[in-house]
């Protein structure tokens, strides 16, 4: 090899492993982080479940001598279109009925001689209910009654009594319907009318809000009473499709009533607000029910109870009358004599608390009967008690299960000082 070609070689290799070690310890391209934006979607505000987007809104209230075609039409709603909204209306679904002081709202978007143009109408029934009138197709009248977005808050109270428990509930802050909701649980397993200094209750419940606004009382979920040295739990549990309160045995916090406190041959009369009276001939309510049966026929307390009065009345003739709790009490009138069992005597469901007669004001030998539920009377016919029973064996675990949760989340709630 010559010289010349050594040289030719050499710088060739020289070339060769440069290029090699360029690419060996060639610098790496940074890499730019990527960032992704995340595109918040955007929440368009909503009034009635209409989005606000386009409209411009009246709110007003309704005032004395104002009348649904009336607003409308002030709003440019032709008598055509007003026409068609008495049309709809009916007994089931009055469309024209509106109440001094309740809310309306007007959506549109055009002005016509300085006049808003209407296109939907939302009239407020009631802090829950609305109905909503569509005026946007100039043919066609959409109506319909809704109700508004309603938050279920879950909360509880506690007291202790001193005087009452309405007036623990006030001395504690809470609404008096909670009062109400907890006397209907816990009916028939405390007697509020002889609550003692120093029971005490415990209870979680449920409240309606609208708009953060309180609409009313949901539904009581579980809670105990003391009362009388024990401890009378309501513990929810579905059996059969059926939502009832039981104590920590499974057994169920209601009695029922029986269907008829009688053996009867047939219904002289039922519940009415309007019948012809057989003897004074004029229409008056007759807010009972009348069983035909012969004299001496044994009339039963038709639940336990207390008699609170067993005496003669001029219309009613001998009667009794029958507390069964602080919701339910009964009367049974016209009886020809009464059972041994005298006021202020305990009976049960069964006992005999007389005989049908025809005394006072009767044209003949029947039982007058009467239901009285918070004081008011209501159909016995369409009364439907809650059943009885106790839980099933069959679901006494998955009961057990469940209301060991119950008795827990109540026993967290903590007594006033």
């Amino acid at each position: 090899m010559t010289k010349k070609q050594f040289l030719i070689t050499l710088i060739i290799f020289v070339l060769i492993v440069a290029v090699v070690l360029f690419f060996i310890f060639k610098p790496k391209k940074q890499e730019t982080p990527t960032t992704t934006t995340e595109v918040q979607e955007e929440v368009i505000p909503q009034k009635f479940g209409i989005p606000l987007t386009g409209w411009e809104l009246i709110e007003d209230t309704v005032r004395k001598g104002d009348y649904i075609g009336g607003i409308l039409s002030k709003y440019g709603i032709s008598s055509q279109q007003i026409h068609k909204v008495v049309e709809m209306s009916c007994d089931t679904f009055r469309t024209t009925l509106i109440t001094v002081g309740n809310l309306y709202t007007i959506f549109y978007d055009t002005i016509i001689d300085e006049v808003p143009q209407a296109k939907i109408f939302v009239y407020e029934n009631s802090k829950m209910k609305y109905t909503l009138y569509d005026f946007r197709n100039p043919d066609t009248v959409y109506i319909n009654r809704s109700l508004k977005q309603i938050d279920t808050i879950t909360n509880t109270a506690s007291g202790i009594i001193e005087y009452s428990l309405w007036q623990t509930m006030i001395d504690n802050g809470y609404n008096w319907d909670i009062a109400l909701a907890l006397s209907q649980t816990f009916a028939w397993t405390v007697d509020f009318y002889s609550l003692q200094k120093q029971d005490w209750f415990k209870v979680i419940y449920d409240e309606y809000f609208v708009d953060n606004e309180r609409v009313g009382l949901g539904e009581i979920k579980a809670g105990v009473f003391h009362h009388g040295g024990k401890e009378l739990w309501a513990i929810p549990f579905v059996q059969d499709s059926i939502l009832c309160f039981y104590d920590t045995l499974g057994n169920s916090m209601r009695k029922t009533f029986m269907p008829a406190p009688l053996e009867y041959t047939h219904i002289g009369s039922r519940y009415s607000h309007a019948r012809m009276h057989p003897i004074h001939h004029v229409v008056t309510p007759h807010l009972a029910v009348d069983f035909s049966a012969p004299t001496g026929t044994p009339v039963y307390a038709a639940s336990d109870g207390t008699i609170v009065i067993r005496t003669y009345g001029t219309g009613a003739g001998n009667y009794v009358k029958i507390r069964h709790n602080s919701v339910y009490s009964t009367v049974y009138m016209h009886f020809s004599k009464f059972g041994k069992y005298q006021v202020g005597d305990r009976v049960n469901q069964g006992d005999i608390i007389g005989y049908v007669g025809s005394t006072g004001w009767s044209t003949g030998p029947h039982l007058h009967y009467e239901i009285h539920e918070n004081g008011k009377k209501i159909d016995p016919l369409k009364f439907e008690p809650p059943p009885a029973e106790p839980v099933d064996s069959i679901h006494m675990e998955r009961f057990n299960k469940e209301k060991r949760k119950w008795i827990d989340d109540v026993n967290k709630i903590k007594l006033p000082n």
